[in-house]
């Protein structure tokens, strides 16, 4: 065993072998191995296409089916309700008869009104036989002419008295059939607010009709929406129990809600059948393009150099083993986010690749391995935030109306 001096002065010999060895000896040997693989290694990258996009105005709006038509009944002058000949959710056609009043006093004043004017008609020939005689005595001198206008004035009066009378039988016919209430369209009682010995006040709805055969959707559109229809037109797509619905555009309104701000368009969906019913909520999609197309690349892809932004794009150069990518700096101008991408102006085609992801330190000239992405990952870029309209809506003849 060796003391602590022997121990201490291998040691020392140990070290100054060590310090008498060249650095190029040092550089090729235990170190030398890992520093020389390092200087060859090759970056990794993924690339990702730059695409052409058309930019899309989209939206969302959840709203309710209405009745296509909705009324509400009642009557005009008022009366105790003597019969009621529909139910709740009764399906009735145009004209049915839905409901009658007591009709007494109209059949009374018209049954008055017709006698009067019989009685002045019957008078008015009377007397106009009597003027003519008059007039003939006058010209033969045996007549007055004084009696001939007293009966001018009594023809003149007695016709007044018939218009009075044909006024009145029109006021008591219109009496009498504002006592029956018929539908004004074919659909359903879907309420009914009234029971047979009741009164019914002037105006006092009695029951609301609503045609169900077809329904509507009303979509409230923002002014950037509506200008975009106006230039290039909007689609609309209908999801009701997560189904796509067809549905054709009625009219959008030409005059904003002063509320909201917003247009109002008007959307209507068939429902012959009846399997869809008012009160169930619907899904509208709104999309329509909102400009020319324009150049999209992924977030990832946008580097900064300051405050210049630039991207890397790739050459394909070997192949096989020896495939590199050559990159070279770009710079662009950035603009508006689209479909999940950015939107770039510069030297730069669609169609062309550009590094998406890589390192930071990466530089124009450099040489890279391209790396593909997993199947089914990387940047997804579409023209349209929204899926694909499965069932988009007719544009209208006149997609407006006055407000």
């Amino acid at each position: 065993m060796q003391d602590p001096h022997t121990r201490r002065a291998w040691r020392a010999g140990l070290l100054a072998a060590a310090l008498s060895l060249p650095l190029a000896s040092l550089a090729t040997g235990c170190f030398g191995k890992d520093q020389a693989s390092a200087g060859e290694r090759v970056p990794r990258v993924r690339l990702a296409e730059v695409v052409e996009v058309v930019p899309q105005v989209s939206s969302r709006h959840l709203v309710l089916l209405e009745p296509w038509r909705r009324a509400q009944l009642s009557p005009r002058y008022g009366g105790q309700i003597a019969e009621l000949l529909v139910d709740e959710q009764s399906e009735v056609v145009e004209g049915d008869l839905l409901a009658r009043l007591v009709d007494a006093d109209a059949r009374g004043s018209l049954i008055s009104a017709r006698a009067s004017r019989t009685s002045s008609q019957k008078r008015l020939a009377d007397l106009e036989r009597q003027l003519e005689d008059a007039r003939e005595l006058v010209q033969s001198g045996a007549g007055t002419r004084r009696e001939v206008e007293r009966l001018e004035t009594e023809v003149e009066t007695t016709r007044a008295s018939i218009r009075q009378a044909a006024g009145q039988i029109i006021q008591s016919r219109d009496r009498k059939s504002a006592n029956e209430l018929t539908a004004p369209f074919a659909g359903v009682v879907t309420v009914l607010d009234a029971e047979v010995g009741e009164y019914a006040s002037p105006g006092a709805p009695l029951m609301t009709l609503s045609e169900l055969d077809r329904l509507a959707l009303d979509v409230p559109l923002s002014e950037f929406e509506m200008v975009v229809h106006m230039r290039t037109g909007l689609e609309f797509e209908v999801l009701i129990r997560g189904e796509p619905t067809p549905a054709r555009i009625e009219w959008i309104a030409r005059e904003a809600d002063l509320g909201t701000n917003t247009f109002p368009a008007r959307l209507r969906v068939e429902n012959a059948d009846k399997q869809l019913r008012a009160g169930e909520a619907a899904e509208v999609r709104v999309r329509g393009s909102k400009g020319e197309a324009v150049l999209v690349v992924p977030p990832t892809a946008i580097r900064w150099d300051g405050q210049q932004a630039y991207l890397l794009r790739a050459t394909s150069t070997g192949s096989g083993d020896e495939a590199r990518e050559q990159l070279e700096r770009v710079p662009v101008s950035v603009h508006q986010d689209v479909g999940g991408g950015v939107a770039v102006e510069g030297s730069i085609a669609a169609g062309e690749r550009v590094v998406a992801s890589g390192p930071t330190t990466l530089v124009d000239g450099d040489e890279a391995i391209h790396v593909p992405y997993p199947e089914g990952g990387g940047p997804q870029i579409a023209s349209d935030p929204l899926p694909p309209a499965k069932a988009p809506a007719d544009q209208p003849q006149d997609a407006g109306r006055d407000g």
